[in-house]
């Protein structure tokens, strides 16, 4: 069975890799056309991501070295239709009329492959009609494609990389597999009902600013910080030649100051990089741009709490600093909780104090 783990736990590593790295541009992206995180269409895309490398890697796991193969006889491809089932026939002892040969027989090598190729391209035929809207006919030819894709790839000795085929390409592995998308196109039918529904997710543009979605546009303005402190001690450590854990604390101060503060002060629209690209924006309660002292205060408050304390800890040598700094982040982080536990809502409560709130810039 190794054959067929080793390349799922493979392909679904590979899936995680790209879906993480695709997170938050996936976010953002879905931040600022919807304005909202789609929660069903992402586990629709990621399950798809996962599918399809996975099954990819079946196809064409583990993989030889090149030496290996020049070493190694050309595999002959089968250009025979249906020879699986002459196959079956003569090596799985299978007698349709004599049921004790029936279980012996499915357990034969020569049932299971043919078995497992049409399970490798069921869930393709499932997702290209419940989620692609294709008919029949379409999820057929798509199906065949893929398994075309799939069999020339083996042929070619994945595209000429190795001087020839290492795997045995196969015709009936075309029908086997386009026959599992067709199983897959009537499957989708009856699961219909237990499948996650895209359709279902509210795209809604509204004026509230979730809090992942600030938290993303803090993160952003937090990389900027981080990349401003980094040229700034460059040019420090080149210019006095030595690094002093004070100096670095004060280049990233000012660091904080220039994102926070600098860029939303000369910026048309008052807002952060972040807040640019997550298309948020800092209103007064009458839904104006607020007083520049407002949105200072408010950008201070947040970059300290949520930035300047956090990174600023691993800078100091002095304990009851650090202590000190723990706990302020601690009791905000309460504060945070308790408020919003009795307000039944996540409550942004320094909002309210600088009269500066952070809604969707729709």
């Amino acid at each position: 069975m190794s054959v067929y783990i080793n390349p799922i736990a493979n392909g679904i590593t590979v899936s995680l890799m790209i879906i993480y790295l695709a997170f938050i541009p996936v976010l953002i992206y879905q931040y600022r056309k919807n304005g909202t995180f789609l929660v069903r269409k992402n586990i629709v895309l990621a399950s798809f991501a996962v599918y399809m490398i996975t099954a990819f890697f079946m196809t064409l796991l583990p993989l030889p070295s090149i030496e290996a193969v020049k070493n190694m006889a050309p595999v002959r491809a089968n250009y025979h239709p249906f020879l699986f089932v002459k196959t079956f026939l003569n090596e799985s002892g299978f007698i349709w009329n004599e049921m004790g040969t029936w279980f012996r027989a499915f357990c034969s090598p020569s049932f299971y492959t043919v078995a497992f190729n049409v399970l490798l391209t069921l869930p393709f035929g499932v997702y290209l009609r419940k989620y692609f809207n294709k008919g029949l006919f379409q999820t057929a030819v798509l199906g065949f494609l893929l398994s075309f894709f799939y069999e020339a790839t083996q042929y070619t000795g994945v595209w000429w990389i190795y001087p020839h085929a290492f795997r045995y390409p196969d015709v009936d592995d075309l029908i086997v597999n386009t026959l599992g998308t067709v199983v897959g196109f009537y499957a989708a039918g009856l699961l219909d009902k237990l499948l996650p529904d895209p359709m279902k997710d509210k795209s809604l543009k509204t004026e509230y600013a979730s809090l992942l979605r600030r938290l993303i546009s803090l993160l952003i303005d937090s990389i900027f910080v981080n990349i401003v402190y980094e040229l700034l001690r460059v040019v420090v450590l080149l210019a006095a030649g030595k690094k002093e854990n004070t100096i670095d604390i004060v280049l990233y101060l000012i660091s904080v100051v220039i994102i926070f503060i600098l860029i939303p002060c000369i910026s048309k629209k008052k807002r952060t990089f972040g807040m640019t690209i997550l298309k948020l924006a800092l209103r007064d309660g009458k839904g104006n741009v607020p007083r520049l002292s407002g949105m200072i205060m408010h950008n201070l408050f947040i970059a300290f709490w949520l930035n300047v304390a956090v990174n600023i800890i691993g800078m100091i040598d002095n304990a009851w600093i650090i202590i000190f700094l723990q706990l302020a982040v601690l009791g905000f982080a309460a504060a945070l909780l308790i408020i919003s536990i009795k307000n039944k809502r996540v409550t942004y409560f320094w909002e309210k104090f600088f009269d500066t709130y952070m809604k969707a810039d729709i």
